[in-house]
């Protein structure tokens, strides 16, 4: 079964860069809403656009020379992240529950019932927790880090941790404790790792080995408090000239794009929507912007007044692009 996307709504909208305005920005809703839409990853050998829905375990895929979308289900738990694993067709990995699983799925095809493996298991001994947001470094390991099942206000907090994961997915604790694990991204240097701990209110920056994988020397590149931005950063990514775009949720409704030497803020698009949950750069020139956002957290007076929330939106004529996203070395 192949389940067609909504129809397309579009919305004008003013971007802000250094305090000028920009009118040529537009939003396009193209797939939702969901539970809780996360984890965008363009496939740009494939020229497809992957996300979850991690309380509803659905992987999707969207097509968007046609705007097919497709899904698969995973019975292991609540699914945070997935990457298409390299050189190895209709494979990728994933973020389930507390397990680290390689999938089997034919993106262009739904399958409720994929074949799945558990390459790894993480957070033994502590309750409660699931891996969320993960990404690829520059030499195709897998990055992932956990967060308190059912709140993202996590309370206790500090019970979670980042994961960096070797190529036969062994775990390997990288940052502890932590709060809500969220945006990771590298330096087109391969030098710097940009992390978000959402609860910390910030973005931080490490120098990072590449050969080794280690990162150290950690310092905060924007502090969300002290700059009064109303929100918490979520999911990032990074364009081609190497600063930073930044989802702000929990009432950010909003990305912004931050200047990775200074933590300026650069830009700050306004969305339609309240919880903005990541961004992926993607499209054939790789200069759309795919956002996604969640629902889950709202009440029903904030829904009747956003009734997009949780669909996955598509931001065009911003002027910058992105990198190719990475797949896993994973064997």
């Amino acid at each position: 079964m192949k389940t067609f996307g909504v129809s397309f709504i579009v919305f004008f909208v003013t971007s802000f860069a250094l305090g000028q305005c920009q009118n040529n920005v537009k939003i396009t809703r193209i797939a939702g809403p969901y539970v809780l839409a996360e984890g965008p990853h363009w496939d740009y050998e494939r020229n497809l656009l992957y996300f979850v829905d991690i309380p509803e375990q659905r992987i999707y895929c969207y097509q968007p020379t046609t705007g097919i979308i497709t899904y698969t289900h995973l019975e292991c738990g609540p699914v945070g992240v997935v990457v298409p694993v390299a050189e190895r067709r209709n494979t990728f990995i994933a973020g389930c529950g507390r397990e680290l699983v390689q999938v089997y799925w034919d993106p262009l095809t739904t399958n409720r019932n994929p074949r799945v493996e558990v390459l790894s298991r993480v957070d033994t001994g502590v309750p409660d927790t699931r891996l969320n947001d993960g990404k690829v470094d520059p030499r195709g390991r897998f990055w992932a880090g956990t967060m308190l099942i059912g709140s993202r206000q996590a309370h206790p907090p500090d019970q979670a941790s980042l994961y960096r994961f070797a190529y036969n997915g062994t775990p390997t604790t990288m940052i502890t404790p932590i709060s809500l694990s969220n945006g990771l991204v590298w330096s087109h240097s391969n030098n710097s790792f940009y992390y978000i701990d959402s609860l910390a209110y910030n973005i931080v920056v490490y120098d990072f080995n590449d050969a080794t994988g280690d990162i150290s020397n950690k310092r905060t590149l924007l502090d969300f408090k002290k700059n009064n931005i109303t929100g918490i950063p979520d999911g990032m990514t990074i364009d081609k000239a190497g600063n930073l775009w930044v989802a702000v949720n929990f009432g950010g409704a909003r990305v912004i794009q931050v200047d990775p030497k200074t933590g300026r803020v650069l830009r700050s698009v306004e969305m339609p929507v309240t919880e903005v949950s990541s961004v992926a750069f993607g499209g054939r020139n790789k200069d759309i912007l795919y956002v996604t956002s969640a629902r889950d957290q709202l009440s029903e007076s904030q829904l009747r007044e956003q009734p997009l929330a949780g669909s996955v939106f598509a931001i065009h004529g911003l002027g910058v692009s992105g990198s190719p996203m990475l797949a896993s070395r994973i064997i």
